[in-house]
């Protein structure tokens, strides 16, 4: 899982971008840069470059950004509000621009054009189980080397799905994590959609998307262990309760009539 830094001075500001972040299948981590340029990360202690940064409300602050070693290449993208556009065009030089309020379908958008613009996937964005191939980066999803063909929401709940394999979710949290937050459906809806996902997967695939009864869904991500056949054992010896060559039961004699 690739990381994304959320660059803000705002911690409530930044939980929300951190929410966000998560939803796409990035890892956040917040992070905070002293007057050296030394990277601070109190929400992690990743040492890899991230796959994108998020710089909250501080237009000034991207040049500052660019002078930093850690940036060289990183995809900057902008969250701002209508009143400080101006200050967008007078300080900020970033790969994309998000003005509030926006969905997180064009998060997803904006993250993609921004990634693509400064050198494109890793990678880190590629879900590999079994012969199925989900590209994180562009939204294709390949079985055995041949591409298929999902619509957005279809696609959007197997990336979610595999990208927590083994959890369960009810019908109701994947309403609310794949259609989102304001999403007035119904469970059906995700009964729906998991139908199609497993036809267009096929057979061999569809199996890794288990029904939960009564709770939802899980995405088996390992390779599921095939029952074993039993080994054949010899028969027992039999045992001659009532001397050689009688075979009768001990119930059986006793309901035979007295002589």
């Amino acid at each position: 899982m690739s990381d994304a830094w959320i660059v803000s001075g705002s911690s409530m500001v930044a939980a929300i971008a951190v929410r966000e972040v998560a939803e796409l299948g990035f890892r956040p981590l917040r992070v905070s840069f002293d007057a050296a340029g030394q990277r601070l990360s109190p929400d992690g202690d990743s040492t890899r470059g991230p796959a994108f940064a998020l710089v909250l409300d501080d237009p000034a602050v991207v040049p500052e950004l660019r002078k930093i070693a850690a940036f060289d290449g990183v995809p900057l993208l902008l969250v701002t509000d209508v009143t400080r556009l101006s200050d967008v065009v007078v300080h900020a030089e970033v790969d994309e621009l998000l003005v509030r309020p926006y969905g997180r379908d064009e998060l997803r958008v904006r993250v993609a054009r921004a990634r693509g613009g400064a050198g494109g996937a890793t990678a880190d964005d590629t879900l590999r189980v079994g012969g199925l191939v989900i590209d994180l980066a562009t939204y294709q999803v390949t079985r055995d080397g041949e591409l298929i063909a999902f619509t957005f929401m279809e696609y959007e709940l197997l990336r979610f799905l595999a990208t927590h394999p083994g959890r369960v979710f009810t019908r109701e949290a994947l309403l609310s994590k794949v259609w989102g937050y304001d999403y007035y459906g119904v469970a059906r809806t995700v009964d729906v959609h998991v139908r199609r996902v497993r036809a267009t997967l096929g057979p061999a695939v569809a199996e890794r998307i288990v029904t939960v009864r009564s709770v939802g869904y899980r995405f088996e991500g390992k390779e599921a262990a095939l029952p074993q056949p039993a080994e054949a054992t010899a028969p027992g010896p039999v045992v001659d309760l009532f001397g050689a060559g009688d075979r009768m039961t001990a119930s059986a004699r006793r309901r035979l009539p007295a002589a």
